[in-house]
């Protein structure tokens, strides 16, 4: 990870702040480490994070697909629950029910969150599959701040990807 972080660095512009791009640095490695021990336990299944910067400018972003279980014995129940007074809201993935929301989370020192995110969580049932539900987590610091272009153009790019989700049981 420390090479990705390295790489992902050295394609900011020469004039990037250079205490601007160590908080950067620190808080991309600190991400990312804590992103794949929090996938791990939490049954994270994959991690995906862009090593190649379109365009040449890196983009901090990353997204965790993983399972979770509910013993219920209809899918709506659960997603009533999920949207019932919560930021949770209907949506489809690969034609299967599910609900998105999606959020800021502001820096917290305490928690030893250096830069505010943007996320955005879907969750889906698995056609066939009773209690069995698919987890995406999409998280993005944009270009410093959860609320700019950037992160605007990376969470559509997120759920365009979310979009072309299909389901096989091949």
């Amino acid at each position: 990870m420390r090479e990705i972080v390295d790489t992902a660095v050295k394609q900011l512009p020469r004039n990037f702040p250079r205490d601007l791009a160590t908080r950067y640095r620190l808080e991309v490695e600190r991400r990312l480490n804590k992103g794949v021990s929090n996938a791990r336990k939490s049954g994270g299944l994959d991690f995906y994070l862009p090593i190649m910067a379109p365009g040449g400018t890196p983009v901090a972003a990353s997204f965790v697909v993983g399972e979770i279980t509910f013993e219920g014995d209809h899918p709506g129940r659960f997603l009533d629950g999920m949207t019932s007074g919560s930021a949770y809201r209907p949506a489809e993935v690969g034609e299967a029910p599910g609900v998105r929301r999606e959020l800021v989370v502001d820096a917290d020192s305490q928690e030893e969150i250096e830069l505010a995110s943007r996320r955005v969580d879907y969750v889906a049932a698995i056609p066939g599959n009773p209690g069995r539900w698919l987890t995406i987590s999409f998280s993005t610091m944009g270009g410093g701040d959860p609320r700019d272009e950037l992160s605007d153009a990376t969470v559509s790019l997120f759920d365009a990807i979310v979009s072309t989700f299909h389901w096989s049981t091949e």
